[in-house]
This record gives C-alpha cells, sequence and structure tokens, in this order.
C-alpha cells in the first residue's frame, strides 16, 4: 500500500464500514426500485396499447355469430350484417379508431396487397367526429405514400362500429374479425400483423 491508499490515522474504521454497507444498501435498494418501475412502465404501455400485443382466437365451429349492425360508410352505402352474408365468400372486419395509424394502416394495407379482392369493413371504435369517414379513409390511404408516389387507395369501407364493438368487447386496435358468408365468426386476430401468410390461411377460413 502506497502513501496514497493509507487511511488516516483519525478515520473511525467503525463509521466507515456502516457507511460502506449503507451505500452498497442503498444502491441495492436503488437497483430494485428501477426494476420495478420498468416493469411497471412495461405493463401499463400494455394496457394502454393493447394492440401492439398480438393475439389468435379460432375454432373450426366457429367463434359465435358475428351480431347484427347497421351503419353508413363513408362512401354514403348503408351496411348491415344481411348485406355482407349469404354470398359466397365471407367479409373481413377490422375494429379500428380514427387515431389509430400504425399498426391498423399497415394491416389494412396488408389486407389489401395479401388477399384477392376481400370485402372489408373498417370499423371505428371511437364515438368522436373530429374528423369525417372521409378524411379517415384518405388517412389510411397515405399510409404507402412515398414522395410523388401516392400508393394504393384502399378499396375499403369506413364506418363507425361502436355499438357492435362494444357488444363484442373490442379492447384492441386493430383487430380483425373473419367472418364467413353465413355471419359466424371464424377467426378473431389482435394487434398488427407480421405476415401475409398468415393472413391468407385467416382469410382461407371464409372463402
Amino acid at each position: 500500500m502506497n502513501s496514497r491508499d493509507k487511511i488516516p490515522e483519525n478515520t473511525d474504521l467503525e463509521n466507515l464500514g456502516n457507511d460502506y454497507h449503507f451505500a452498497r444498501h442503498r444502491r441495492t435498494m436503488l437497483s430494485a426500485v428501477s426494476r420495478k418501475l420498468i416493469v411497471a412502465t412495461l405493463m401499463a404501455a400494455i394496457m394502454m396499447f393493447p394492440g401492439c400485443i398480438g393475439g389468435d382466437e379460432e375454432s373450426d365451429e366457429g367463434l359465435g355469430a358475428l351480431p347484427d349492425f347497421q351503419s353508413v360508410a363513408d362512401n354514403g352505402e348503408t351496411f348491415s350484417k344481411s348485406s355482407v352474408t349469404g354470398g359466397d365468400v365471407g367479409f373481413i372486419i377490422v375494429f379500428s379508431a380514427e387515431w389509430c395509424n400504425a399498426p391498423c394502416h399497415q394491416v389494412m394495407h396488408k389486407l389489401h396487397n395479401s388477399l384477392d379482392n376481400p370485402t372489408v369493413l373498417v370499423m371505428s371504435t371511437d364515438p368522436n367526429t373530429d374528423i369525417t369517414l372521409q378524411e379517415w379513409h384518405e388517412d389510411a390511404d397515405d399510409f404507402d405514400d412515398e414522395g410523388n408516389d401516392t400508393g394504393v387507395d384502399l378499396p375499403f369501407y369506413f364506418m363507425k362500429g361502436v355499438e357492435i364493438a362494444e357488444e363484442l368487447e373490442i379492447s384492441a386496435r386493430p383487430t380483425l374479425m373473419f367472418v364467413n358468408a353465413d355471419g359466424i365468426i371464424m377467426h378473431k386476430h389482435e394487434g398488427a400483423v407480421n405476415s401475409d401468410d398468415s393472413l391468407v390461411d385467416m382469410y382461407a377460413k371464409i372463402s
């Protein structure tokens, strides 16, 4: 030990040891608090943005009948359960909201790019009317715009779906419902879609 490392003769070794153990205990406590804060933050994010966490429900017999609904789309056409059932192919409902950008817009464009001309109803779970349905549709169209390339215009129908969303207990945006021609929900997907193939598989259940 050189002279710089020597402990001064008048040092209270007992208090020095206590200070050392206190500092070590304090660091341990702060580390534990930090871990708890991180976990709490992650849990809060999951609760606030459930759409970020994907999930699926499906059944060969179906998940139940789609409730009756009636809503006017952005093109002025009135849609109801009876107007979109009874054909040869089922349809898809995207439960979204005007304020949900990604992953909602990403899912909409994946549906358009991956599937062969599906019938898609985009329903807002938000009762607010801050923007029009037409403006909401345009916002979704703009998702794939790059410079002068305006991308695609989604051939989907945008409408309010607050009541049916509440009846189906929709909590995540986006939530996809794949409904067969008889009005039975065959597959439910919550959150972003990472694979085009998975969309094709979901759609195969109703086509």
